[in-house]
Parts: C-alpha cells; sequence; structure tokens
C-alpha cells in the first residue's frame, strides 16, 4: 500500500523538526483517517504529491510559525499583554515583508488550519455546519483579509455555482491564496484585491463575508467589523472569528472573552445566530488559554 502524503510529511518533519511533530501525531488520534485524507489531498495539490523542496518550505514555516507563536505566548502571560502594540509597525515588518510572509507566516499559518486541533476544529465547523447554513442565500462572498486562503477555497469547493473576491492588504497573503484556489481548479471564479476596506469600503455588497482571525491583527476592530457590516446585503451573512488570549508577532488587539468579540460584532449591527469557541491547551487557566471563537451573523 502507498504511504499517504501526510505520512511522509510526518516522517520527515520527525527527521528534519521533531519538536513539531507531536501535534501532527495528536491531531491523526484525535481526528483519524478522515484528517490524514484531507491533509494528503490538500497540502499534495498545493505543495505537490512527493517529497521536495515545496514540502521543506511548508515544513519549515510551520516550525517558524509555531516559534513565533510560543515566544508571544510566553511574553504575554509574563506582562499580560501581546508583544506588538502599533499595527503600522506591524504592517511593515510582517505583512509587507516577503520573507515574513512566504518563508514562515503563510506556509505555517496553511499547515496550522489542518495540524492544530482548535484550528482544524474550527475548520470542519465552517465546512460542516456554516456552508450549509448559507449555501442558499449565497451567489456571491468575499473573504477579507484572507491568509492562506484556506476558508475561500473551502467556500468555491462546497459552494459550486458561487463567485468570489479575497481582500487583503498582503500582496503576498494574494498571491498564496490565488496558489492555493488555482491548484484546486477554482481560480476560475475567484478575484483577489489589494484593498483596506476601512479606508476604501467595499461599494458592491455581497451575499456572504468572511472575516476568518483578522480582528486581533487590528488596533481598532470595531471600525473594521462595521466595514464588514457594509459589505454584506440586507440578509447576508457573516462569519467572524477572532483569536482570544493567544499571542503571536502580528497580534495587537487582546480579546479576553468571546463575550467581548460577540459585543463588537452585535455593536455593528449584525444578529448572532450561531458560534463555535475552540481552545489549545485546555489545561492553562482560562486567562492565558489560546482559543479562537467563530460567530456565523446576518444582517437583518
Amino acid at each position: 500500500m502507498t504511504t499517504s502524503i501526510c505520512q511522509q510529511l510526518m516522517d520527515r518533519c520527525r527527521a528534519t523538526a521533531p519538536r513539531f511533530v507531536g501535534q501532527w501525531d495528536k491531531s491523526r488520534l484525535l481526528f483519524g483517517p478522515q484528517w490524514e485524507a484531507e491533509i494528503s489531498e490538500n497540502i499534495g495539490r498545493v505543495f505537490g504529491a512527493e517529497p521536495s523542496s515545496a514540502w521543506d518550505e511548508l515544513l519549515d514555516g510551520y516550525a517558524e510559525f509555531c516559534t513565533d507563536a510560543l515566544r508571544a505566548q510566553v511574553f504575554f502571560e509574563k506582562t499580560g499583554r501581546y508583544p506588538a502594540d502599533n499595527y503600522a509597525v506591524v504592517n511593515q515588518t510582517c505583512y509587507q515583508s516577503p520573507d515574513y510572509m512566504l518563508r514562515r507566516y503563510l506556509p505555517g499559518q496553511y499547515a496550522s488550519h489542518m495540524v492544530w486541533p482548535h484550528h482544524y476544529r474550527l475548520l470542519r465547523g465552517f465546512c460542516d455546519t456554516v456552508l450549509p447554513t448559507v449555501s442558499a442565500d449565497t451567489r456571491t462572498f468575499y473573504e477579507i483579509g484572507v491568509g492562506c486562503g484556506m476558508y475561500s477555497q473551502r467556500t468555491l469547493a462546497a459552494l459550486p455555482g458561487v463567485r468570489g473576491v479575497g481582500y487583503d492588504i498582503s500582496d503576498y497573503a494574494l498571491q498564496f491564496t490565488h496558489r492555493v484556489v488555482l491548484a484546486h481548479g477554482l481560480a476560475d471564479r475567484y478575484q483577489i484585491r489589494n484593498q483596506d476596506i476601512i479606508s476604501n469600503p467595499i461599494a458592491e455588497k455581497a451575499d456572504f463575508v468572511i472575516s476568518q482571525e483578522v480582528l486581533e491583527h487590528l488596533e481598532d476592530p470595531q471600525a473594521f467589523i462595521h466595514g464588514l457590516f457594509s459589505a454584506v446585503r440586507p440578509g447576508g451573512w457573516a462569519y467572524i472569528t477572532a483569536a482570544i488570549t493567544a499571542a503571536h508577532t502580528d497580534h495587537i488587539y487582546l480579546y479576553h472573552s468571546a463575550d467581548e468579540v460577540r459585543a463588537q460584532i452585535e455593536t455593528a449591527g449584525f444578529d448572532v445566530r450561531d458560534a463555535q469557541i475552540e481552545c489549545n491547551y485546555p489545561d492553562k487557566p482560562v486567562e492565558f488559554r489560546p482559543t479562537v471563537a467563530a460567530f456565523l451573523a446576518r444582517k437583518t
């Protein structure tokens, strides 16, 4: 029987970055064959089906991404604040840096969506619950702050008649996202645009807006959520997530609870219809427990 791409990746990670393979082992035990097949399918398409330098790109990026998160979390737990507090500086040193974005952040984030258990549970909740809920009402969608493009790709794959636009302020994120949707044969229904939706609001309204872990990267997430509200049509849907007490190099706004995120979404005018809250390291005190809160909301 041919060894799966997932198993080969894990073996390579065990050889080159053994400190970081433990989470792969944990997730395979938690999620079983479906998880292994999903890893093999998605990473095989984007990074190739055979061992190569592209696999090293993924694994090295994942190791760097995890290292950044661990260092930032230690700082947060010592000081009670995130290392960064200035969006202009973060934008320049992170989102406009090809070394940061292409060598560590984007491949690392891509892997984390499937390898980190709380990220994978969130992704499965989006695919299994959110997309079926919004499907009948959705012909167009925007992902605002595309990151690595994982959620755009899953939306395009699940909703065959839908067209989407990915917005970001980093050309590197947009290029990586295009690479992902192209690898899945979905690029004909998707556009990418470099646009700051706060300074340059989106004129045409979409049926569905996705914003996946963007809020914590901003100094004023409330203004951004108002921008999301403006971008969706009346009766349309929004899927908005945020990291809570979860530090990273480029995280600025510190949420202490999911209720704080929900309150900002409702302040913008959305009606929250469902929520999913996932955490990593559940043994940690709640005030230091990396958590992601996801809200499905409607513009009534």
